[in-house]
């Protein structure tokens, strides 16, 4: 418009025309997270950008920092293998202070207070189901294996990778290999290059639960990147599926004796010590998760892994064998299952119920459930020696139905309240300790690889365990041994399957610093795999 000119009419009746529509979109733009969360309640969607979410998940975990300092103490509990009449007192290595006790207990009261709310933004894509596993630089090798041997298996399950540490060439897999076996990379710290504050840096133990976090999956197979899947787990996830349907959340059993101090349960709200005929220690190689169902069980894992390193990881195993991440999720359910026993004005706790809303509830329940059947060593004999190579772990539909089966003969069927659509109290599975259970025992489902890390990019190195020769003949050692087992178990010669089927992987790749991996796998498998 020109100054002292009249007014155009035209104009004026675009801009009231506009100007509604313009503040509408202001409007929705500045009320946007309030009328996003209003509908999460309903679906509990995504209920923040993801920005929003990370913001909002640190500073609830920096807000109830410990102001205790770290825990720090010399001794540590023995390595006992656990069988369920173990009859050893609970080992007493941390004695702490009134100040420390009471200081943990308030961090702990004050996050739990908030879990309900809290819980509601926990952001996934509803009704969705894959495999999550997290790596870098140190391990992506790893990673290639995992994801060949899943597709072995029969799996259809997409993979999502969140990657703790990058590399040129992990960036060259990621984009050009890894599709090709539908999964993804995640880099999260590219996620949260733009956050203020900028998040801690973290351990290697810590990244399983931010992946976990992280995935946009509803249902969730966690595995560590040095898990080989023997046999297809796609069937946990099957509707009607037990124990997924009645729990939502699956543990395997550790070999040891649970060695967490009693000092935590009083930290966690004076909740009952259990026994440790109960169940063993737990390891966390492998979970499946519901985050709808157990979203308060993930944020509260989280608190224990956040502050792990300070403190709890110290706490739940007071240096015991495998310390780290390993009791943070299974200690996680069992607080929440004794908090909701109580009634509101003695501390209880009401755990959210949003997930009952969704489509995919209908006939679920929540509890958990830790396999029975005790992990397997495996190793390879060669030499004289004996070396560690995997820990056989069940299939949790075999467990279950043997569970069932047992409890059927004694007579000691679930109590009735499991039938309703909330279950929280698992504790009738600690009396599994008096059932004599029948496991298939070829019905293993992973190979849990933590002695010799399956990671061919190091096949070069002789040092690495993964293959061996016989001083006597000179002929180069199976990695696995005697393949009848293997083909009783699987169905097939899983180890020369794994073997070709890396090879060939590393074959293709155009990585220049792996240039010797091929010839030497072919070398391999050529003088053990192929029949003369």
């Amino acid at each position: 418009m020109v100054i002292g000119s009249s007014p155009n009419l035209s104009g004026l009746k675009y801009i009231a025309l506009i100007l509604p529509l313009l503040f509408t979109v202001i409007y929705f733009y500045h009320h946007r997270p309030a009328i996003l969360a209003e509908e999460s309640t309903r679906l509990r969607l995504l209920p923040h950008e993801p920005n929003d979410f990370w913001v909002e998940f640190f500073a609830r975990l920096e807000a109830v920092r410990p102001h205790s300092p770290p825990l720090t103490f010399k001794e540590k509990v023995d390595a006992l293998n656990w069988v369920p009449d173990f009859d050893r007192a609970r080992p007493e290595i941390w004695k702490p202070n009134p100040k420390e006790v009471s200081d943990l207990s308030k961090s702990h009261a004050a996050f739990i207070k908030t879990l309900p709310d809290f819980a509601r933004h926990l952001p996934y894509d509803a009704d969705t189901t894959g495999i999550v596993t997290t790596a870098g630089k140190g391990n992506f090798g790893q990673v290639i294996t995992l994801l060949v041997m899943t597709r072995q298996s029969g799996s259809k399950l997409p993979i999502q990778i969140v990657i703790d540490s990058s590399s040129v060439w992990i960036d060259n897999l990621c984009a050009n290999l890894v599709p090709h076996y539908n999964a993804a990379c995640i880099y999260l710290e590219d996620i949260w290059a733009h956050l203020n504050p900028h998040p801690p840096k973290f351990d290697r133990f810590q990244w399983k639960f931010l992946a976990m976090v992280t995935s946009t999956f509803q249902n969730i197979l966690f595995l560590d990147a040095d898990i080989i899947i023997a046999n297809n787990p796609d069937k946990i996830f099957a509707p009607g599926a037990e124990p997924f349907q009645s729990t939502g959340f699956i543990s395997w059993p550790d070999f040891w004796v649970p060695s967490g101090s009693k000092y935590f349960y009083q930290i966690a709200g004076s909740i009952p010590v259990p026994q440790l005929t109960d169940r063993a220690s737990s390891e966390s190689g492998m979970i499946v998760l519901d985050k709808a169902r157990h979203a308060d069980t993930l944020l509260l894992a989280s608190y224990y892994n956040y502050h792990g390193p300070s403190h709890y990881m110290a706490i739940f195993s007071q240096h015991g064998p495998g310390e780290g991440d390993k009791e943070t999720f299974l200690q996680a359910a069992y607080v929440l299952q004794e908090l909701a026993k109580r009634p509101a004005e003695h501390g209880g706790y009401s755990p959210p119920m949003e997930w009952t809303k969704l489509p995919s509830a209908q006939g679920q329940k929540k509890g958990f459930y830790d396999v029975k059947n005790m992990p397997k060593a495996h190793g390879r004999s060669a030499n004289g020696k004996w070396r560690g190579m995997f820990m056989k772990q069940m299939d949790p539909v075999e467990d279950w139905r043997a569970l069932q089966q047992a409890a059927k003969e004694a007579k000691h069927p679930a109590p009735a309240d499991t039938q309703s659509p909330f279950l929280f109290d698992s504790s009738w599975l600690s009396t599994v300790g008096n059932l004599t259970l029948k496991q298939d025992q070829k019905k293993m489902m992973f190979f849990h690889h933590n002695g010799v890390k399956p990671d061919f990019s190091d096949v070069v190195n002789s040092k690495t365990g993964l293959v061996e020769m016989d001083e006597k003949t000179g002929k180069l050692l199976r990695m696995w041994g005697d393949p009848k087992w293997i083909v009783e178990t699987t169905g097939k010669d899983l180890e020369k399957v794994l073997w070709l089927s890396t090879m060939e992987v590393w074959c293709r790749l155009d990585e220049d610093e792996f240039d010797d991996v091929c010839g030497r796998m072919s070398e391999i498998y050529e003088a053990v795999y192929v029949e003369k």
